[in-house]
């Protein structure tokens, strides 16, 4: 039996996929920059993998994506031109290739890259053919906005904004005009001290789980509430966070699971797409699985390759899995057993057992969703399943490195 790696909701890549970079550090980036700049208050994240960067002839390349973060007390934006490269967009102004104290960034595969540039109240449209971001045009400032805080994009290539000062969310098309508003009290939405953290899970992604959900997901109440919404503004449901957490960023991934950042409990907290907690990851330090005010998160869905800025850094993860709670009952009826798992994503679990060099398996690689759960099983004898191994895998490229064993009996 292999050795299990310790899987939990998020894991850290193996070497050959970070070169042992799982922190990005100010030494690392003076390492790349030396002074021409530094990490001052950084905000929001975005990736994507680039089309103009694909071999369509391989796969190999499929996990090489582009990431942009705003540095916001630099009024930059740090992106890495190749796997080994980075490079600084912006400067300080209110003009062309500028930016004023910006927050959220949002991109697509094709290259289009939106910074929400709330010092200037404006949305600043950039262009990436390949290598280096290109200034395309700046809008928003006749829409009024007030304070905009962050940005999302659905596949139809509308941005969201999160236009926070007059406490409602705009939409303009790909070319900048404002095609809708959401909030201020219109179709029974006010939001309040908001709407701030903010993203779109949209099933016309091909990454997507949930093909026929469009949906928005955003917090007001200082973080404190989330809301989940149609595209058209309607209101599908809304929670509160649990006591003393407060959403800062957030990103959703394949599987329409909300995760969100915490800068005042320094962690993240997961929720599935129908809003129902599944996990609070991390604590304050800069150990393992910590972090030190955790702002932007960007996930790219295919793989799960999960990207989080901190006050004075970024950190790098894939998503894992983490088996909160499980046990086995005998069932309504003879040879008939009754497992049930709680875990923090959606998993292959396997259970097994190996006995004089032979290997009964009772269930293989079943595919079960996050959360309370019950899987039937059928067994020709209890003893069977005496010193059987459950092993839960997550469904992304991190299965083949991570699972968890563990030993169950009825």
């Amino acid at each position: 039996m292999a050795a299990a790696l310790h899987a939990q909701t998020l894991v850290h890549p193996p070497y050959l996929h970070s070169y042992g970079i799982r922190k990005a550090t100010p030494v690392h980036l003076f390492m790349f920059f030396g002074p021409r700049t530094s990490f001052r208050d950084p905000q929001g994240l975005a990736t994507a993998k680039m089309r103009s960067r694909d071999d369509p002839a391989t796969e190999h390349d499929d996990d090489e994506v582009v990431v942009y973060g705003v540095n916001s007390g630099r009024h930059q934006l740090i992106y890495n031109t190749s796997m080994w490269t980075l490079s600084l967009y912006g400067s300080k102004g209110s003009g062309r290739d500028q930016f004023n104290t910006p927050r959220g960034v949002a991109c697509d595969p094709d290259g289009n890259v939106y910074v929400v540039d709330g010092g200037n109240n404006r949305i600043v449209q950039l262009f990436n053919p390949r290598r280096a971001v290109q200034w395309v045009r700046a809008f928003g400032r006749d829409a009024g906005l007030n304070a905009p805080s962050q940005v999302a994009l659905d596949e139809w290539g509308r941005v969201y904004v999160s236009d926070t000062g007059n406490r409602r969310l705009v939409v303009f098309d790909s070319a900048g005009t404002l095609v809708d508003v959401i909030g201020s009290g219109e179709g029974g939405i006010a939001f309040t001290d908001g709407p701030t953290t903010l993203a779109v899970a949209d099933g016309l992604n091909p990454w997507s789980y949930f093909r026929k959900e469009r949906v928005i997901f955003c917090a007001d109440n200082r973080g404190g509430r989330i809301w989940k919404l149609r595209l058209d503004g309607g209101v599908v449901k809304k929670i509160r966070l649990p006591d003393g957490h407060r959403a800062s960023y957030a990103a959703v991934d394949y599987y329409h699971n909300l995760w969100l950042t915490d800068t005042r409990k320094h962690c993240v907290l997961k929720y599935d797409h129908s809003l129902a907690l599944l996990d609070i990851f991390g604590s304050r330090g800069s150990g393992d699985n910590q972090f030190e005010e955790p702002r932007g998160i960007a996930i790219w869905k295919r793989y799960g390759q999960t990207f989080i800025a901190e006050k004075a850094g970024a950190q790098y993860y894939w998503i894992g899995t983490r088996l909160k709670e499980f046990r086995l009952r005998p069932g309504a009826h003879e040879n008939r057993y009754v497992l049930h798992t709680d875990l923090t994503e959606y998993s292959y679990v396997t259970l097994f057992a190996a006995a004089a060099g032979d290997t009964s398996f009772f269930l293989r690689k079943r595919f079960i969703f996050p959360g309370p759960r019950r899987t039937s099983i059928t067994a020709a004898e209890a003893a069977g399943l005496q010193g059987a191994v459950l092993r839960v895998e997550p469904t992304y490229s991190s299965y083949t490195y991570y699972h968890t064993d563990h030993q169950i009996a009825p």
